[in-house]
């Protein structure tokens, strides 16, 4: 802790994170809580606790919606409440998170000369060459394309493609939390 002459800045100390089926212990245990704060998260519902006096935060994903978490950390006899204790990245908790998706959309112009689209995922971040490729072979085995090169048919296809990185999609998910949607035009 820091003190200044009008300020004080509490800086934690750690962040202890379990699986969710240890969070009631281990919170009651470490911190003597008696409640916890729930939010959703990507794999289910980010459980926290922590207080304004505590140095440190205990923390567990959940793989199953708020409702579900917040109902079995009643049966393990915390109060629940909406929220998330944080410092920055918690709420991240990567080793809880599944595997970085990149998103590949490749555009293309179909033989009838009409638009279409092609989407897949990747676990690692392919390149232009790789998309392409698995977008060719996954046609030539549904037989959605005829005896053609690879190459004929990314000249022909007039492809465009678009790979979007696991941070993007984040962000894109940030900002639609950040500003509600106007459902009502």
């Amino acid at each position: 802790m820091r003190t200044g002459p009008r300020a004080t800045v509490v800086t934690y100390a750690m962040t202890l994170q379990v699986p969710f089926e240890q969070f009631a212990a281990a919170a009651k245990r470490v911190l003597g809580a008696r409640e916890a704060f729930v939010a959703r998260h990507p794999s289910g519902a980010l459980v926290t606790a922590s207080s304004s006096t505590a140095r440190t935060v205990v923390a567990a994903v959940a793989p199953f919606p708020p409702e579900e978490a917040r109902k079995r950390l009643k049966e393990a006899g915390l109060e629940t409440f909406e929220g998330v204790w944080s410092i920055e990245g918690l709420t991240e908790l990567e080793e809880e998170c599944p595997a970085e998706t990149y998103v590949v959309a490749i555009g293309y112009e179909s033989s009838d000369g009409k638009p279409g689209v092609w989407v897949d995922a990747f676990a690692e971040l392919p390149t232009q060459v790789q998309a392409l490729k698995a977008m060719y072979e996954e046609l030539r085995e549904t037989g959605e394309l005829s005896e053609v090169s690879f190459e004929e048919f990314v000249r022909l296809a007039n492809v465009n493609v678009v790979i979007v990185s696991p941070a993007q999609l984040r962000g894109f998910l940030s900002a639609k939390t950040a500003r509600p949607a106007n459902l009502a035009s």
